[in-house]
């Protein structure tokens, strides 16, 4: 399971051009359709644990390491097999049983957010992947990732993004609220409410 650091930031008239100029390959526009899941009393979220289905295919975002991410970036695994799913859930949920699909259709996972993507994605020539994306809700956010494969690579993963945001005019304050972050607040204040207090947030 690769781990995924990323930073986000907001998305300017000129970001294009500018990653163009940097050697971006433009991988072209896509929808994609995002529905995350959670038991009634939040335990997945709370636990930092990601659930979706993402055009009909389970995946799971769960944190590596602990403790404040460097100039603001993330680090998460993001896991696609179910059994390996499933194996990361069990520690959070009291009872799985049938898998994925019918712990949604039984109730014991309910959805508590859906969210439409347009993203535009680049890949730049040092490693790096910039995806644009715009949520169906007004919010837009860039993210620019680097998937590395151990914890110990992680710092010079972080290092690259950087230097990249400083190649795109980001000032090294400058962090966007992701897509589910803005979502929740918006929608769902109740739940951001909880994630705040248990600073997953």
């Amino acid at each position: 399971m690769p781990i995924e650091v990323e930073r986000k930031f907001a998305v300017r008239p000129d970001t294009e051009q500018r990653l163009a100029s940097l050697g971006g390959q433009r991988l072209g526009s896509r929808s994609l359709l995002d529905r995350y899941f959670d038991t009634v009393d939040l335990r997945l979220t709370l636990a930092d644990l990601w659930l979706r289905s993402r055009e009909g295919r389970w995946q799971l975002k769960s944190p590596v390491g602990a403790g404040p991410q460097a100039s603001g970036t993330t680090r998460y695994r993001e896991t696609a097999s179910e059994a390996e799913i499933l194996a990361l859930l069990r520690p959070v949920l009291s009872a799985i049983e049938g898998g994925l699909d019918r712990l949604a259709e039984t109730g014991h996972l309910q959805e508590f957010a859906t969210i439409r993507t347009q993203r535009i994605s680049y890949r730049l020539p040092q490693g790096l992947l910039v995806d644009l994306d715009l949520a169906d809700f007004g919010h837009q956010v860039g993210e620019i990732e680097v998937e590395v494969g151990t914890e110990d690579e992680v710092p010079a993963a972080q290092a690259r993004i950087e230097e990249m945001a400083r190649s795109l005019g980001l000032d090294g304050e400058e962090v966007l609220p992701g897509k589910m972050h803005i979502f929740l607040q918006k929608f769902r204040p109740l739940h951001f409410q909880k994630l705040l207090d248990a600073r997953v947030l």
